[in-house]
């Protein structure tokens, strides 16, 4: 469990309720509790929606995960570094690059010219090119092949 996940409870449960509104959120983050200015309260909600902890259902935001059974101490205060997102996986394209340039001891940029080359000469999206190459090279690409075709169809 996170920061971000006891920042969310101990709202939840210093405000004694299920839902809240965006403005109630961002006045008890900011103006009640003094944890962080009205802006950084919005990035903070922001962050919480984009990673599925929180839940916009019509004009309310509500904690997807059960906030009651989240231990904090008594005087919890957020750090500063709640408010950074955290790094998000390696897009698709570029973990598999980084698999032919570990299989075919190649440089990222090489890597790349290999997969736009195959490309252009199979006439198929980039990904399948690389799925090509990384398949070549003897690595199991079993575990990219539905990720790849969502990727595509998602297009």
């Amino acid at each position: 469990m996170g920061e971000l996940e006891t920042c969310l409870a101990v709202l939840y449960k210093r405000k004694g309720k299920n839902v809240l509104t965006e403005a109630e959120f961002q006045f008890a983050v900011s103006l009640d509790f003094r944890w962080f200015t009205p802006q950084e309260a919005q990035t903070l909600m922001d962050l919480a929606l984009k990673s599925g902890l929180l839940v916009r259902s019509d004009m309310y935001l509500s904690p997807s995960f059960d906030y009651k059974d989240v231990e904090a101490p008594l005087s919890f205060r957020p750090s500063r570094s709640v408010l950074v997102e955290e790094k998000e996986e390696p897009s698709l394209f570029a973990q598999l690059v980084a698999l032919i340039s570990s299989k075919g001891s190649l440089k990222k940029r090489e890597a790349v010219a290999r997969i736009n080359r195959v490309q252009e000469r199979l006439g198929v999206e980039v990904e399948v090119s690389a799925l090509v190459i990384a398949s070549d090279l003897g690595a199991d690409v079993s575990k990219f092949i539905g990720a790849v075709r969502e990727e595509i169809l998602s297009r």
